[in-house]
């Protein structure tokens, strides 16, 4: 006997679907947009999600036959978990599935900042051979220190291992997180000591502008940031201005706090002034929220999520 009908509402690696199948659950893939997802969400079992559309309560109060909701990665912000939860409704996500893409992003980003890489390769196409301007710094002669050691900021800290960096920890919402990567310390701490800071914090409301000109202005040294976690946890005007002071050296925004519910970030004739600045600085490294995004993670993904609904499936 079938186990009901699950909605995978974004585009999700072909074996999720075979993996539910084998569970015993009917898949349809289809990309509804809200109004479709509020009218049509009863039907449902099982709903598989990345990033199309908010599950919020009204759509969470359509759901009378909704048991679990399943994020394909990290994120839950685009999904009410409380209400849902209260509702009986399971929420999963699969941070395990990224962790490693997202670690190998911050190191090659970095070195690639510290080794001028990218503005190197743009002057070498425009014909400039320029060595002594391009000379760089080395990994691991520096401190990190790391906001968040959930999956992502361990994978991070056990591939700066390699490296001989000392690394860093702090992690508000945890207690004795320190292991053989990372050593764990007061946020003072952290702010003494630290050449690098590398953001793995959860969005929510809490976490809003969680590094601002103030928290940034309280580190002893100049620092370089990084986050890929997201982009509301990171005040860019504020950013944009220690850049400019110098008080930050340089950046590496895999998300930026201007993105929609989509991670799709505002179009270029919408950017303010603190925008403007981040695009034009040589000392700042941008991409489009890839940094978990790769071919191995779309498997992980997967068999993480499906092995979560199965393991739910048996209670």
């Amino acid at each position: 006997m079938g186990k009901g009908k699950v909605l995978v509402l974004d585009s999700v690696h072909p074996d999720m679907i075979a993996r539910l199948s084998d569970l015993g659950y009917e898949c349809e893939v289809i990309a509804m947009d809200y109004p479709e997802l509020l009218a049509g969400i009863s039907a449902y079992t099982g709903l598989v999600i990345r990033s199309r559309c908010a599950v919020d309560k009204p759509v969470i109060d359509a759901a009378v036959r909704l048991k679990f909701i399943a994020r394909v990665g990290a994120g839950m912000e685009n999904i009410d978990t409380l209400y849902a939860r209260q509702k009986g409704i399971a929420c999963l996500n699969s941070p395990e599935g990224n962790a490693d893409a997202v670690g190998e992003y911050v190191i090659g980003s970095l070195l690639a900042l510290f080794r001028h890489t990218v503005q190197a390769d743009i002057q070498v196409r425009r014909g400039e051979w320029q060595r002594k301007s391009n000379t760089g710094l080395e990994l691991n002669s520096k401190t990190v220190g790391i906001i968040g050691y959930g999956n992502m900021g361990h994978s991070v800290a056990k591939k700066l291992s390699g490296f001989g960096c000392k690394v860093l920890v702090y992690d508000k919402y945890k207690q004795n997180y320190g292991d053989a990567y990372a050593e764990q310390v007061s946020l003072e701490t952290l702010r003494q000591q630290a050449d690098i800071v590398s953001v793995h914090i959860n969005y929510m409301p809490e976490n809003h502008y969680y590094i601002n000109g103030s928290f940034i202005h309280d580190f002893k040294k100049q620092i370089y940031i990084v986050n890929t976690s997201r982009g509301k946890v990171l005040n860019t005007s504020d950013l944009a201005e220690a850049l400019s002071e110098g008080k930050v050296s340089g950046a590496v925004l895999d998300v930026l706090e201007y993105e929609d519910i989509r991670l799709q970030n505002a179009p270029k004739e919408q950017w303010d002034e603190a925008m403007q600045k981040l695009a034009q600085n040589a000392n700042v490294i941008l991409s489009p929220h890839i940094a978990g995004q790769t071919y191995e993670s779309q498997i992980k993904h997967v068999k993480v999520l499906a092995e979560k609904i199965k393991q739910l499936s048996l209670e």
